[in-house]
């Protein structure tokens, strides 16, 4: 491998790239209305090119009462624009990006502007090849993925070269070999090299007559290997790491199971202070569901698992896996101002089970339109370790679960629709949350608290509705109790206005003065075009997709987006 690597990728330069996109937009203004079938009715075939528009603007102003600074520029803009065009067995992508300077909270290395993004690509048969940047993942990630997610500031495409392969939809095969992307300071020192392969056994057995399988088998293995330069003085660092996994999914009639482990070398980075130790992970999903009823159990456990491009990153730059947080993404207001960050570096053992039981229609709880109720809890907790002396720095017992509670959730939904005009969504939710081991901050321990809300949807007439939410949070840590309440009225299909508060009135050890996070706007939509406008305040805090995350200041000011499809 050592020898391959040592070769230069010679791959489309950004000047190729950009100047072949230039060309196919000025053979004919026909692309930019996408008449690819008057084209071709006229016996020309010159493709299509889609594309989108994303802008964020932000206007801040100094607000002493939340905290919040003005930064210098007194803007943050972060701009993208994306043009795909396709043409047969051919396509091609770019993608501008401009930060001018980034809104507050997004990573300093997306300070700058120019060509983020651009790829070539061809298929035929089962064969598929792609040059330049492109997004990947291996089963569910443990090993392997490269993805964008501009909420959170996340993009850790490879620049390189990845080719498929699909043999009869029964198996597939890729391998990958490319830099991870680290914004606008370039590629990452270390190089990616991967390979995987995913069998679904049930492929190789004729369809029943009625073209549903009650059974259903798929296999998969990853290898993926880091090579990244050393000159330091540690002699138990390797260049080369590598990491292992395997998975199996099983889809039996109304019941399904999938589950993956993997395996890393030892990989001494800056976030784990320079052990030499390995890591794992383990996985389980099951699943079921009948008329009414759904069922699901998920089980994680993960140690040293932190695998990134070069062994000096910090923050959210240059991963190369990804481990999901298997706990439930919420989505109010209130739950969001404690969501669960997977813990890859220390390690975690993690559970969450849900049960959605609609009642029947017509019955005395399920009403003329039917209940549904949803119950959920989670937890996230340490693992049992002992230190050791050596440059391994400790060891983990594989079946222990620790006592340390670092999540928990209870939560319980009720959604019931009264009658054709009213829905009611009520929850309540019991939530611990380690403040000071999520966030790695000092002196904030385990924050309890207990959330009630209650949202009602109204439909005033066939063009115009009305939702309401009323959400409250107690908590006798951190900055105290929280209430919120939220007004949306929507003229569709084209206008949607709101107004909001979220109010700190418990400030628990700190100054007691009570805090308004007020914010309003209103949102235009047109076509594949979207207009918004607000203003308002922003608390601090953590912002979490999926178990990633990003810490924001507090904010406040006036914001205008644009989002565009074409």
């Amino acid at each position: 491998m050592n020898a391959f690597i040592s070769s230069p990728l010679h791959l489309p330069s950004k000047t190729f790239v950009v100047g072949l996109f230039w060309t196919l937009l000025c053979l004919s203004p026909s692309l930019w209305a996408q008449q690819e079938e008057t084209n071709t009715n006229q016996g020309l075939n010159l493709g299509t090119l889609t594309g989108n528009l994303q802008s964020d603007f932000r206007y801040y102003r100094k607000d002493s009462l939340i905290n919040a600074e003005q930064p210098p520029e007194k803007i943050g803009s972060n701009n993208y624009l994306q043009l795909n065009y396709q043409r047969g067995n051919f396509r091609a992508g770019i993608r501008y990006e401009g930060y001018f300077p980034p809104l507050l909270g997004y990573p300093n290395n997306l300070r700058g502007n120019g060509l983020a993004h651009r790829f070539v690509g061809y298929s035929v048969g089962g064969l598929d090849v792609t040059a330049g940047h492109f997004y990947e993942q291996f089963g569910n990630g443990l090993v392997l993925r490269l993805q964008e997610d501009r909420f959170i500031g996340i993009d850790n495409a490879i620049d390189g070269l990845r080719v498929k392969y699909n043999f009869n939809d029964a198996v597939y095969l890729t391998g990958l070999v490319g830099k991870i992307r680290n914004g606008f300071l370039g590629l990452s020192e270390g190089t990616v090299r991967a390979v995987n392969a995913d069998v679904y056994v049930s492929n190789f057995f004729p369809a029943p007559e009625n073209g549903t399988r009650n059974l259903t088998l798929s296999v998969g293995g990853s290898y993926v290997s880091k090579y990244e330069p050393y000159l330091g003085t540690r002699d138990y660092i390797s260049e080369n790491i590598a990491a292992y996994s395997g998975r199996a999914a099983l889809k039996f009639f109304n019941f399904s199971v999938d589950m993956e482990a993997a395996y890393k070398e030892g990989d001494p980075t800056r976030l784990n202070n320079y052990i030499n130790k390995s890591g794992s992970a383990f996985l389980l999903n099951m699943n079921y569901s009948a008329k009414g009823l759904g069922l699901s159990f998920s089980a994680k456990r993960i140690d040293n698992m932190d695998f990134r491009a070069e062994r000096t990153a910090i923050d959210n730059v240059m991963f190369i896996n990804f481990v999901p947080a298997n706990t439930r993404q919420h989505t109010y207001r209130l739950l969001t101002l404690y969501p669960y960050a997977a813990q890859q570096v220390a390690g975690e053992w993690g559970f969450q089970g849900e049960m959605v039981y609609t009642l029947p229609k017509n019955s005395v709880l399920g009403g003329k339109y039917g209940t549904t109720v949803m119950v959920n809890y989670a937890t996230a907790r340490n693992l049992t370790t002992r230190a050791l002396p050596d440059e391994r720095g400790y060891e983990a017992e594989p079946f222990l679960i620790g006592e340390k509670v670092y999540y928990q959730d209870f939560n319980i939904e009720i959604n019931r629709r009264w009658n054709k005009k009213l829905r009611t969504i009520f929850m309540f939710a019991k939530l611990d949350y380690d403040k000071d081991q999520i966030e790695g901050r000092t002196g904030y321990g385990l924050v309890k608290s207990t959330t009630v809300i209650g949202e009602v949807q109204y439909k005033i007439s066939k063009k115009t509705a009305l939702r309401v939410e009323l959400q409250h949070m107690s908590t006798e840590q951190d900055f105290g109790n929280w209430a919120y309440a939220l007004a949306e009225l929507t003229f569709a299909p084209n206008f949607s206005f709101y107004v909001a508060d979220e109010y700190n009135y418990v400030s628990g050890d700190y100054t007691g003065t009570r805090k308004h996070y007020y914010d309003f706007g209103a949102a235009y939509v047109k076509g594949g075009n979207r207009f918004a406008i607000s203003y308002g305040r922003q608390r601090a805090g953590l912002l979490c997709v999926g178990g990633i995350c990003r810490i924001v200041p507090a904010s406040s000011g006036f914001s205008f987006s644009i989002n565009s499809t074409f």
